[in-house]
């Protein structure tokens, strides 16, 4: 009778999450109502706009010429469809914490500039468009990522100057959005945003297309659920994005592109973007502008125009929505799972799992000897788990290094985890076909119980961290508990459906490299973690399997063989998969290298060993990098240094000046400060000190080396003359660097599976 109530619980809880989804998915939102009439969205006009900023100015990085070329191209266009035009410049010191790929703490001045135009309506209820203008670096053209988005924006400014309207539009193009979203976060945070009704923001025009709802908040339900209904009534494929594990709102930057800024200061907002893994090209040089379908910019216009013109949502405070929801794509259909949902379906969830756990303890009192064998089967767990994890990445290890290649899974980075995946599980299976011979505890009822405390010591710590993130593992521990009462198998592979879908989407994302690269980097904290998570899984199995001893016996016999030769041949075939393609090329740099005044060189490097055709051209050998020296020539710049010293209370205080002599404008001048000791740096002139972020000083950081160092940078325009206070007991070392592009380099590479970067360098280094 108890079980029976126990099961009428669960199976109620089970019924109520999906009836609460249902419900919340399906709650009369304000229907957007659709336009009747076409759209005059010119796709053909749009691509001009995007080719003129691809070909005739080309790359344009922030605080560059280029990027005030684009700019006053932008104005230049607003201001003959009508529209009040103000450009809106900044200046602004950004800090950069140190990461996996920058190992020092960097502080930039990023100078730029917001393109603002408005086009009143009846009425003062405002929507805002926006896309960023600038490109990744100043060899990148941006074609896709975003000049398709400015050439969209600017036809819309055409048709909607043509139609008439009640409500006020205004189209926003963000400076320096690649350095982390600069220009919308000042104009968020400078501009009256009281009649905004909500804001759009297009990035990368493509498909299948993505719908940006994920940042430090998300954007409302009612948004979301009317844009949809529009893409799927205009027969678009889309996806909406998902944050919930990405953890992009613990990120100082939040979500992917400017929208989310305006998420930050209570604005509805939503992105549209291009769906899935960035390809090659993404801020490479080959984002050119045949990388631009014309049909995707005529579809993405089309559908743009229909948002503006059909979506209706009233000023909404950010207090008054929820940003834990979560988000449930089936199909073209959206289901919302409110953040109360989550709340109730974890409360019952760990209510049922106590009233589990208290009828087992009821009804089973440990004895003295059954302890011992608690820690006997989380011991052989362990090693169990650490044992799979670990030989699951032994293919990449051994290909890695026969190839001498650190980013093997580059190119195909999902043949790579479903290798894994299969190693995994041929290692499980080849392993516990010989686990009857060894002294296991025959007891099912303990390999769960131990699943169960497990799961939930972990739910209960991310519950209590963020609602949205536990929600998982509530899946999982629900699951673990129907297993209680029906030992299956399908209940024990149904559990994480969730972690898998989480990973999925992780796959499918701009942070899957860098994911990637971290598990490698950071190889045995990543080991731990997914090791201590596959052991519930790995004793929910064995609850199962020491139930059925006999079946599993028989089918561990069969498949032992198999699972072996098959684990084989999955290490031995993944040096078949070739590490780069045409889609996804390697990178090499070739870079003009000067140092202080002495001659220069031609260095050309990659990450990975250098083509052997590029080698041989170059008359070179084989490995990462080659040189090739420049004779009697003069360095791009010329640097005089002084500096006066004065000593109190064995305090150093050096007023250091640098005059800089460029035969061109670099577009980074970067200081770069090393000490053994402290130092404070004090600068009006490289990086005003009233621009700083709030309690920001300029000292040195201690490195893992006990070094303290910090760099400084900025984008253009660039000083001739450099004053600058240091204070420190010790001496100091300081480098000035500067980095050009290189739009006539010396020698030109062309291969067909390689991007090159060209560039030109220059570093003096000097000791105070």
């Amino acid at each position: 009778m108890k079980n029976t109530k126990i099961m009428g619980i669960i199976l109620m809880v089970v019924f109520g999450l999906f009836t609460i989804s249902w419900f919340v998915s399906s709650k009369s939102y304000v229907t957007p109502v659709l336009n009747g009439s076409m759209s005059n969205f010119s796709g053909q006009k749009a691509y001009q706009h995007i080719e003129h900023l691809v070909q005739k100015i080309g790359p344009r990085p922030a605080g560059s010429k280029a990027e005030l070329k684009a700019a006053q191209y932008i104005d230049y266009v607003l201001r003959q469809n009508g529209w009040k035009v103000r450009e809106q410049p900044f200046s602004k010191v950004v800090l950069r914490e140190p990461s996996l790929s920058q190992k020092e703490q960097q502080v930039e001045l990023i100078n730029s500039q917001n393109i603002i135009a408005e086009l009143p309506g009846t009425r003062p209820d405002t929507i805002i468009i926006g896309a960023h203008y600038d490109s990744a670096t100043f060899n990148v053209p941006g074609a896709v990522d975003n000049a398709s988005g400015v050439g969209v924006l600017l036809e819309l400014a055409r048709v909607l100057s043509k139609e008439p309207h009640e409500e006020t539009y205004q189209l926003v193009f963000f400076g320096a959005e690649e350095y982390g979203l600069v220009g919308s976060q000042f104009y968020t945070s400078q501009a009256d945003l009281s009649a905004v009704q909500w804001m759009l923001n297009i990035d990368m025009v493509g498909s299948p297309m993505e719908i940006d709802v994920a940042g430090k908040k998300s954007t409302p339900p009612e948004l979301i659920k009317q844009v949809t209904a529009l893409a799927r009534e205009s027969q678009i494929p889309f996806n909406v994005s998902r944050d919930f594990i990405l953890m992009t709102r613990e990120s100082s930057q939040g979500g992917t592109s400017d929208y989310s800024s305006f998420l930050d200061q209570g604005i509805p907002a939503v992105g549209l973007g291009i769906y899935g893994r960035p390809e090659g090209y993404f801020h490479r040089p080959e984002d050119r502008i045949e990388r631009v379908s014309l049909e995707d910019v005529q579809r993405v216009g089309n559908f743009a125009h229909l948002l503006l013109t059909s979506v209706k949502i009233g000023k909404t405070d950010l207090n008054e929505w929820d940003v834990l929801y979560l988000p449930f794509q089936i199909g073209k259909h959206i289901f919302i799972l409110p953040s109360y949902g989550v709340r109730i379906f974890a409360f019952i969830t760990f209510l049922l799992t106590g009233l589990i756990l208290i009828k087992f303890h009821k009804a089973r009192t440990m004895q003295k000897g059954e302890w011992k064998a608690v820690l006997g089967i989380l011991g052989f767990s362990i090693v169990l788990s650490v044992t799979i994890m670990g030989i699951s990445g032994i293919g990449e290890v051994l290909w890695g290094w026969i190839k001498q290649v650190q980013l093997l899974y580059f190119a195909h980075p999902t043949i790579f985890v479903i290798a894994r995946l299969g190693i995994a599980l041929g290692v499980l299976i080849t392993l516990a076909s010989f686990m009857n011979k060894l002294p296991m505890v025959r007891d099912p009822q303990l390999y769960w119980v131990l699943a169960e405390i497990l799961l939930l010591g972990i739910t209960l710590v991310l519950a209590l961290t963020r609602i949205d993130l536990a929600f998982p593992f509530v899946f999982w521990l629900l699951c673990l508990n129907l297993q209680f009462f029906f030992p299956n198998i399908i209940l024990v592979l149904i559990g994480p459906t969730f972690l898998y879908s989480i990973h999925l989407e992780l796959l499918n994302s701009h942070q899957w490299l860098s994911y990637y690269q971290a598990i490698h980097k950071y190889f045995f904290i990543f080991l731990g973690v997914y090791s201590f998570l596959l052991i519930p899984f790995l004793l929910a199995l064995m609850h199962v399997g020491s139930i059925k001893t006999k079946l599993l016996k028989k089918i561990l016999s069969y498949t032992r063989k198999p699972a072996l030769g098959t684990t084989v041949f999955l290490i031995l075939a993944l040096g078949l998969v070739p590490v780069y393609t045409r889609d996804y090329p390697q990178v090499i740099t070739v870079q003009e290298e000067w140092f202080g005044t002495k001659d220069g060189k031609v260095h050309i490097f990659s990450d990975e060993p250098l083509p052997r055709n590029v080698v041989k051209d170059l008359s070179g050998e084989e490995g990462k990098s080659l040189y090739v020296p420049i004779i009697n020539e003069k360095p791009p710049v010329i640097v005089e240094a002084s500096v006066m010293e004065t000593v109190k209370n064995s305090q150093r205080t050096l007023n250091i000046t640098f005059n800089l002599n460029y035969t061109r404008e670099p577009y980074l001048t970067r200081l770069r400060f090393e000490s053994k000791q402290p130092f404070e740096i004090q600068t009006d002139e490289f990086l005003p000190m009233s621009k700083l972020p709030r309690k920001l000083e300029l000292k040195g950081t201690q490195q893992p080396s006990g070094i303290y160092s910090i760099i400084l940078q900025r984008t253009p325009p660039q000083k001739n003359s450099i004053k600058m206070s240091v204070e420190t007991q010790g001496l100091i070392t300081c480098s000035v660097e500067a980095i050009f592009p290189d739009p006539s380099p010396r020698i030109q590479i062309q291969h067909l599976r390689s991007s090159i970067d060209y560039q030109i360098f220059f570093k003096q280094t000097y000791n105070f």
